[in-house]
């Protein structure tokens, strides 16, 4: 009996792998496999010389009869499709390629899974692109992209983050949306686009300092640099339309009215600490209100970097060491620990424990390389200590430190040129600082290309000569 069981149990099995296989061949092939592989082979030639209008029907029938018989199906047809809509006149014809447009995006995610988020968002910036006309139009293409975000995070690419922006803004014009509703937003793509530019530029440099590249790191190189470049026109672009709604004031308004009736809304509060903190609106009330209520709730990471800031900006070191300490200590990713150590370096410099200072700014500068801050930082914990360095001794002694400064500055500013507005501020105020003419000469080190420092710190400077 068991032996029937089973024979009969492998001949069920056998059939169901028939069935499989059959259905395999199908997706691949079609019914018609001579057809397949001609219209395969004319499409991609006509798509090679960028001629849509002959490639698009040969193309169309390995859409609908051979789905899997390659992914180019899904990678060429949005090209052929918006060639061809370039070109259409009739708006029937038109809508109907555009609901083939989207229909490729869903096919693809489909047949050939693993890249859901990213298709998605191709498919909402077409649908925005050619739907936007309408107030239906542009709430499906604003769901289709905020799904998108959603489910990519951190690594939505600039031109999902965009296009959800524009489409809600769009909406809120329409009294669809509230100006509430694009504050929110505001506060998450912000979050979303600093985070982006951290990583992109801590890749570049991680590829500037390789002696040579290969093609593909060439390639991945050049894409970044194009995506940090568009996510720079991005961000200038939210923050000039969110400008008007977004001033201190407003959002003290905003959020201190909303508070009562939000303070259980985890989503809320985040979005608010968050974007107080970004616009520099941390001295406000309800900035300590709102970050005290979601670390209750929910003691994050950042939660508590938060009320780190709340307790530095009341000059409570010992419990922004905490907080600060719990965000870093319990923080999985290397760029937000990158900023928590950071702000431990802030804080042991406002404590004047400079030593502590320095190491926490190295710590973070560990976490994220090609970022200049935790030097500029450094920079001015020499600057402030250079006079109590040479406390009772010579001037020359006194001055030196400023060496020290203007190093690190300079240095800030060749791993990371965003920092270079500061620290041309700083550079040009110690200039004015350092030793003498005069001084080095009588010093022996007129024609000495470095020295070396010994205060609470030792460093061999190079030996900047005053004009």
């Amino acid at each position: 009996m068991r032996v029937k069981l089973f024979s009969m149990f492998t001949l069920v099995a056998l059939s169901l792998s028939a069935i499989a296989q059959d259905e395999a061949t199908l997706l691949k092939y079609g019914t018609d496999k001579d057809a397949c592989e001609q219209n395969l082979s004319i499409y991609t030639e006509f798509y090679k010389q960028k001629n849509y209008a002959d490639a698009y029907s040969s193309w169309a029938y390995l859409f609908d009869n051979a789905p899997k018989r390659t992914k180019n199906i899904y990678i060429h047809g949005p090209k052929i499709i918006k060639g061809l809509i370039k070109t259409v006149t009739e708006e029937i014809r038109k809508t109907a390629l555009v609901d083939s447009l989207m229909m490729v995006y869903d096919q693809r995610n489909t047949y050939y899974p693993g890249s859901e988020a990213r298709v998605l968002g191709y498919k909402g910036a077409d649908m925005y692109k050619f739907k936007k006309g309408t107030t239906e139009g542009l709430q499906e293409s604003q769901a289709a992209l905020g799904e998108a975000f959603t489910m990519a995070g951190n690594a939505s690419t600039a031109s999902v983050l965009n296009y959800y922006f524009i489409a809600t803004t769009k909406l809120v014009q329409a009294k669809v949306l509230k100006v509430s509703d694009l504050i929110a937003l505001f506060s998450d793509l912000s979050g979303v686009i600093s985070y982006k530019e951290a990583k992109l530029m801590q890749d570049i440099y991680n590829a500037d300092q390789k002696e040579s590249l290969s093609s593909k790191e060439a390639k991945i190189l050049k894409k970044d640099r194009k995506e940090l470049s568009t996510l720079a026109d991005v961000k200038a672009n939210l923050e000039k339309t969110l400008a008007p709604h977004a001033t201190c004031e407003k959002l003290v308004e905003l959020y201190t009215a909303n508070f009562e009736t939000k303070k259980e809304d985890v989503s809320w509060l985040k979005r608010a600490a968050k974007l107080l903190n970004k616009k520099d609106c941390t001295e406000a009330g309800i900035f300590f209100t709102i970050s005290e209520a979601l670390y209750n709730i929910d003691p994050s990471p950042s939660a508590a970097a938060n009320m780190g800031i709340r307790s530095l900006k009341r000059k409570d070191y010992d419990k922004a060491l905490e907080f600060y300490t719990y965000a870093l200590d319990n923080e999985e990713d290397n760029l937000n620990k990158a900023q928590y150590a950071y702000r431990l370096g802030q804080t042991y410099s406002a404590m004047n424990k400079n030593q502590s200072a320095k190491s926490y700014a190295l710590k973070s500068a560990s976490f994220r390389y090609g970022w200049g801050d935790p030097y500029i930082l450094i920079g001015d914990l020499y600057a402030k200590t250079s006079r109590k360095c040479g406390e009772l001794q010579t001037e020359f002694l006194k001055r030196v430190g400023y060496w020290a400064a203007i190093d690190k500055y300079e240095y800030a500013v060749s791993i990371d040129s965003s920092v270079k507005a500061k620290a041309a501020d700083r550079i040009a105020k110690y200039t004015e600082q350092i030793p003498s003419k005069t001084d080095i000469f009588t010093e022996g080190l007129i024609n000495v290309p470095t020295y070396k420092i010994e205060c609470w710190y030792t460093e061999t400077v190079n030996v900047k000569v005053p004009e």
